[in-house]
């Protein structure tokens, strides 16, 4: 079979690289034959091309990893993230998004034209049409220093996980036309719940049973690693070269069972 998804021989960054779905995405990206850069603020294990440390709490570390990697990139797939407590909402903020953005922006001079772009977000964020305005002022700050400032400024409203997707959803769709000068495609995922080592978090935070009754995907299980780094592969590919600005629910009609009114719609 012919090489449909486009990844032999490509230069591939993934952050979060070191557990759950980036290490996922990071494995299969290498097993497809893509030369893969594995960036995360713990260890990465794997025969990666190269492994970088990055701190996305920290502006500093952002930079000195971009400085790290060289030449140029086809494909960039943010997979890092936090999932709140025993995080602060600060500390959640910049690294869900506030980071996200500094690191993708600072490596998109870099991106070859025609590349791409796709991140990892959640169904926590589906909501976000419903707040839309405030997503829009936190997402015309500048720079990383700007975007902690307004956190700071607006705790009620920078409130950790939900508003981090939220914003990772809205960034996603605002810069897809932007970047068509480039031809560069940007989108997203957003994951049911999954079997990843975060998964303990959010039971501490809500409880497994709320999370089973109000989240799971009606299939009545929780995803893999696998079952997200997939898709989100796919929207890096060649096979998805007409798709942008899109966020993608993986939860097996999770989402749709809320839009229709056959379920509770918590978000």
């Amino acid at each position: 079979m012919s090489d449909i998804l486009g990844y032999a021989g490509k230069r591939v960054v993934v952050t979060g690289a070191a557990s759950g779905m980036g290490e996922a995405t990071a494995r299969i990206a290498n097993e497809l034959g893509a030369e893969v850069i594995g960036c995360d603020i713990r260890p990465v294990s794997g025969a990666l091309k190269q492994q970088i440390e990055v701190n996305l709490m920290d502006e500093a570390s952002i930079d000195d990893a971009l400085l790290s990697i060289e030449g140029e990139i086809d494909v960039l797939l943010n997979c890092a993230g936090i999932p709140g407590p025993p995080f602060s909402n600060l500390e959640t903020m910049l690294v869900n998004f506030v980071g996200l953005r500094h690191f993708t922006e600072g490596l998109l001079p870099r991106i070859k034209n025609g590349g791409a772009i796709a991140s990892i977000t959640s169904v926590a964020g589906m909501g976000f049409e419903k707040n839309l305005d405030k997503v829009r002022e936190f997402l015309a700050t500048e720079g990383f220093a700007a975007g902690k400032a307004w956190c700071e400024a607006n705790p009620d409203v920078a409130n950790g996980y939900l508003f981090s997707k939220q914003a990772i959803i809205g960034y996603t769709k605002q810069q897809a036309t932007k970047l068509c000068e480039r031809e560069i495609r940007i989108n997203c995922i957003s994951p049911a719940p999954t079997d990843t080592p975060m998964l303990p978090a959010f039971h501490d935070q809500i409880s497994k049973e709320f999370m089973d009754e109000h989240f799971q995907a009606p299939v009545h299980r929780d995803a893999t690693s696998e079952e997200m780094a997939e898709p989100l592969l796919f929207l890096g590919s060649d096979m998805a070269r007409f798709v942008s600005g899109q966020n993608l629910f993986v939860d097996y009609g999770y989402v749709g069972s809320v839009q229709i009114g056959d379920r509770q719609g918590l978000l």
